[in-house]
């Protein structure tokens, strides 16, 4: 099942998520999901490229971390 995040008004235009969006579907704080995933940089909207990228380069790093262990 795939899960698509809503958007509206100028994020469909532009093909950007709000970051408050995705924080409200993932029940994170937008401040968390500014730091964790995007090393507190970025704007308040990202493309789905954008967040794909951002996704795996956490996950590659939370699983190095892990490794290391």
């Amino acid at each position: 099942m795939t899960t698509t995040l809503p958007t509206k008004g100028q994020e469909e235009k532009n093909g950007k998520v709000s970051l408050e969006m995705l924080a409200k579907m993932t029940g994170f704080p937008v401040e968390m999901i500014k730091e964790e995933i995007f090393k507190g940089e970025g704007d308040d909207q990202v493309s789905m490229d954008e967040l794909r990228s951002a996704m795996l380069s956490y996950i590659d790093s939370t699983m190095l971390i892990e490794d290391q262990k």
